[in-house]
C-alpha cells in the first residue's frame, strides 16, 4: 500500500462510516495500514518472496481462536460480541471490513 492509496482509504472510511470518534480496534486497523504504507515507502521493491512474507505477517495476522482475542484485544467487551481480523465487534452494529 502507497501513501496514496492509504490517504484514500482512510479518506473512505471517514466519508463511508461518518465516524467522529474512532475505537481502539479501529486505531489498531489503521496502524496496521501505516505499517503497510511505511513498509513500501521505506522498501519499494515490493518483489521478491521474503518481502512478500514480510507484508502479509504485517497485515494478515489476527487471532484464530476468542483466547488468543482476548490475549491481542483484552476481554470481551460483551457476551454478545464477536471477534474478526479487526478486533471485537457487535454483530447488530455490522462487520468491520478492510
Amino acid at each position: 500500500m502507497t501513501s496514496r492509496d492509504f490517504a484514500y482509504w482512510l479518506q473512505g472510511f471517514f466519508e463511508i462510516s461518518g465516524a467522529k470518534i474512532i475505537t481502539t480496534e479501529q486505531t489498531d486497523m489503521i496502524k496496521k495500514h501505516l505499517n503497510l504504507v511505511f513498509k513500501h515507502e521505506i522498501d519499494p521493491s515490493m518483489g521478491d518472496e521474503k518481502h512478500q512474507q514480510e507484508l502479509n505477517k504485517i497485515h494478515h495476522w489476527y487471532p484464530k481462536t476468542e483466547a488468543d482475542a482476548i490475549i491481542k484485544w483484552g476481554p470481551k467487551p460483551s457476551p454478545k460480541h464477536e471477534f474478526n481480523m479487526h478486533g471485537w465487534y457487535d454483530p447488530a452494529e455490522g462487520i468491520p471490513r478492510c
